[in-house]
């Protein structure tokens, strides 16, 4: 019986090799926080600073009637307690370049080498602003050998944040203790932990308002089991599955604190630089997985830009190519400070 020699043909034999003309990213696109939060003014310095206000605590003791009023005792300015907080400009940037040679030959998927480089360089940029927003960072002003960094979302949501709280004055706007939950340390995340953040926000902030949850992955299947059997407690989940689709998925929360929707990310609490994982198949970090930030609907914090992103095309000065970059300068402002913010880390 004759055997098939196909195993033997090779490229010396006129063999063709076979590459389909598609190409398929496999990492992470998606940029929540940077779709979701509102733009704010243009920014026009490198230090954007914005005011926060307080009021007096209640006091309703009785007044003397004709009692003489003591100058200047029995005045204040109320304006004392006013604070001054600041966010930094960042510049973000993504370079890019193609050969000669790479630009001119054929090559699956997109034709065009430069145009795809260009295209990633933009992703790539959305995502490092998206892991800066949603970082521990603090704020610092740049140097010779440094840029100038932003504050992320965990230094501003930080109930003992010194840096961008720098004083007294400014540390009574940050986030109520009661407003971040640590789930590394306890593992898991009930309702009535869940419940709680939210009456934290709701002291600090005296608004029961709709929030958006951006939620690493743990984080979303921990509010997805509080809506199954607790052995722990009497409360229950019963589902009809007369059509055969079991649904445990919670995109929405109904508390009595406000409304919360629940939209998943994986670029929250990074490192920058750092990859999800260290070797091949590792995943995202417990800092990644765990994260999560209560975003209240009220457009108190905004994105505000310096100058905004941009695709620049640089000569061929060399020979050595097209060549170019992606660039932006923003930063990030929670006008009315920590104290309307919720944060699980």
């Amino acid at each position: 019986m004759p055997l098939a020699n196909s195993y033997d043909t090779t490229s010396a034999q006129g063999a063709r090799e076979s590459l389909d003309n598609t190409l398929r990213r496999t990492e992470v696109e998606q940029t929540p926080l940077f779709s979701l939060l509102s733009r704010g003014p243009k920014a026009n310095a490198m230090l954007t600073e914005f005011m926060v206000d307080d009021l007096d605590v209640p006091s309703f003791d009785g007044v003397i009637d004709g009692k003489a009023l003591a100058f200047p005792n029995n005045f204040n300015d109320k304006t004392q307690t006013r604070a001054r907080l600041g966010a930094r400009i960042q510049q973000f940037e993504k370079t890019h370049s193609v050969s000669p040679q790479a630009q001119a030959i054929s090559v699956a998927g997109p034709s065009d080498l430069y145009g795809s480089n260009k295209a990633r360089s933009l992703l790539e940029l959305k995502r490092d602003i998206e892991s800066a927003l949603g970082s521990d960072n603090n704020s610092s002003a740049g140097s010779v050998g440094a840029g100038d960094k932003m504050a992320g979302l965990g230094a501003w949501t930080n109930p003992a944040d010194t840096t961008e709280y720098g004083n007294a004055t400014k540390q009574a706007y940050r986030s109520l203790t009661s407003s971040r939950f640590d789930l590394s340390t306890g593992g898991t995340m009930s309702e009535d932990n869940f419940r709680t953040l939210l009456q934290g926000v709701y002291e600090g902030h005296g608004n029961a308002t709709s929030y958006k949850l951006i939620a690493g992955p743990k984080l979303v299947n921990e509010i997805a089991d509080m809506t199954r059997v607790n052995n722990t407690s009497s409360r229950q989940l019963t589902q009809n599955v007369g059509d055969g689709v079991l649904r445990l998925s919670v995109t929405e929360y109904i508390s009595d604190w406000g409304r919360v929707y629940i939209v998943p990310s994986l670029l929250l609490g990074m490192v920058s630089g750092q990859p999800f994982g260290k070797v091949s198949g590792g995943s995202a970090s417990d800092q990644q997985r765990n994260r999560g930030y209560l975003i209240p609907a009220d457009n108190h914090i905004s994105i505000r830009f310096l100058e905004d992103i941009k695709s620049i095309d640089l000569e061929d000065a060399d020979g050595g190519g097209q060549r170019g970059l992606c660039r932006a300068m923003l930063t990030m402002t929670p006008t009315a400070g920590g104290k309307p913010l919720g944060s699980i880390i």
